[in-house]
């Protein structure tokens, strides 16, 4: 099965919770992001879950949480994705946060 990118992947200072525990990003785009499993138990590919994002934004951190699909599940790789479920606010968030990383020169 061939799966094209709906959105470009970045390494943004972005945290990222699930289960009250934190989980190490590695990339982050408007459609969901990427991290390592860890020491935790993930969840059930195709499941939606809860996550937290905490993004640092005008010198503060803000926190979201958000819904997001399971998509991906590799325990070989240390690796698991997520796609972020439509919402408006969190997308218009998101894109602030991002011109706040390319006026900072991190995108």
């Amino acid at each position: 099965m061939s799966v094209t990118r709906q959105h470009a992947r970045h390494k943004l200072p972005v945290q990222v919770f699930y289960n009250k525990q934190h989980l190490k990003l590695i990339d982050f785009s408007l459609g969901g992001t990427g991290v390592e499993i860890g020491s935790i138990k993930p969840p059930e590919q195709n499941t939606e879950i809860k996550l937290v994002c905490i993004f640092p934004i005008s010198g503060e951190n803000v926190g979201w949480e958000v819904t997001a699909k399971v998509v991906r599940v590799d325990k070989e790789k240390n690796f698991m994705a997520f796609e972020f479920i439509e919402d408006n606010d969190f997308k218009k968030f998101s894109l602030a946060f991002y011109d706040e990383m390319r006026k900072k020169g991190m995108m």
